[in-house]
């Protein structure tokens, strides 16, 4: 993002930005939406420390959906990284292709709670809504005049496991979409 150009959250870029976002994970289809909300002795503002405890919660739970296959297959994630008011990282993250019931994703981060010692509601889980993608989860994303936005707050789960992307249609469409909608 250019440092030189005025941003604000309420900018018609922005607003065009988080649209296309909106839409981009609508078209993804994602089953449901996981809440993380670091416990406070692994709370930082530091976004790459926060980033390694998100790999630890998101590959707990591969291994246990999975079991033996979880290096094999995986279930694919996008989440967005977002400071709370404490200038701490929290995450939003959307799973979609997933063959599992809600109970049986709910029994799974229940799981992952217990295993890696930690309280049950720090993981939160819910099936998407009819009216799909909470608009809440990108509401720090701002664009500049060009539809830049720090993509950085934007992990997904390929990225976050050093994987070849599932397709590459979703990450490199998504930003011709932005850049299409200049003025």
């Amino acid at each position: 993002m250019t440092t030189n150009t005025k941003i604000s959250l309420n900018s018609n870029t922005t607003i065009q930005t988080k649209s296309i976002l909106y839409s981009w994970l609508n078209n993804i289809s994602p089953q449901f939406f996981l809440s993380i909300q670091l416990p406070k002795h692994l709370r930082s503002t530091d976004l790459a420390k926060s980033n390694k405890n998100l790999l630890k919660i998101m590959l707990k739970f591969e291994k246990i959906s999975l079991k033996r296959h979880w290096n094999k297959k995986h279930i694919p994630f996008i989440a967005f990284s977002e400071h709370g008011k404490a200038r701490t990282w929290h995450y939003h993250v959307y799973i979609y292709n997933c063959s599992f019931s809600f109970l049986k994703i709910k029994s799974i981060i229940n799981d992952v709670s217990t295993e890696l010692n930690l309280p049950h509601e720090v993981l939160h889980i819910e099936p998407i809504s009819t009216t799909g993608v909470y608009p809440y989860t990108s509401k720090e994303i701002i664009a500049d005049i060009n539809y830049h936005f720090d993509s950085d707050r934007i992990i997904t789960s390929e990225f976050l496991f050093n994987l070849p992307p599932i397709s590459t249609k979703h990450i490199p469409q998504s930003q011709n979409q932005v850049q299409n909608h200049r003025n």
